[in-house]
């Protein structure tokens, strides 16, 4: 296949409008009504035409009385929960037996209080170290922690990087065994 082939539109010849730019349109007869309907007229009296127009010619059963008082009589449906693990059917309370006040998850179930409750207690420990600095550090600084890492490639003992860097004991094996944390070098 060659590529006049793939396009048939631009090998077809394109026709313009005949009507020069810049002229209007041509003016448009103005619409008359079909021969059997007169013209609407604006009046403000209901005629029996105007009446008859407004009345529904099928009456739905739905709106009708005496069908909505017998649903307000019935009540709320009570849905029947189905075997489906992924039902979300529960038995029905009444809103008179049921919990009063909204019915929030408990504070240890939310994982978002729970991660902001122990950021907060955290916080707290920190502030407190800071305050009574001399029984050692347990919360580390970026500078600290690059000057332990760089002191553990190094081959310095945990034991005297925490004397040396006035750390509680144990701070400098958390961080890992030798080589899972490691300083980046700066360029």
């Amino acid at each position: 296949m060659g590529a006049k082939a793939s396009k048939p539109a631009q090998s077809a010849t394109r026709k313009f409008p005949a009507r020069a730019p810049g002229s209007a349109a041509p003016p448009h007869a103005p619409s008359r009504p079909p021969p059997g309907r007169s013209a609407p007229r604006a009046s403000f009296a209901k005629d029996d035409s105007i009446r008859a127009d407004s009345v529904d010619p099928d009456p739905n059963p739905f709106t009708n009385p005496a069908f909505s008082q017998r649903l307000k009589q019935m009540g709320v449906a009570t849905p029947t929960p189905t075997l489906s693990n992924s039902s979300t059917a529960s038995p029905y309370t009444p809103p008179d037996q049921g919990p009063k006040g909204p019915s929030f998850p408990s504070p240890a179930q939310n994982p978002t209080l729970s991660a902001l409750e122990a950021r907060q207690r955290l916080q707290e420990r920190a502030e407190l170290e800071f305050q009574n600095i001399d029984q050692g550090r347990e919360f580390l600084d970026v500078g600290i922690l690059k000057q332990v890492l760089m002191m553990q490639a190094r081959g310095t003992p945990a034991i005297d990087i925490e004397k040396r860097l006035r750390l509680k004991s144990g701070v400098v094996s958390r961080l890992g065994p030798q080589g899972v944390t490691v300083p980046l070098a700066s360029g």
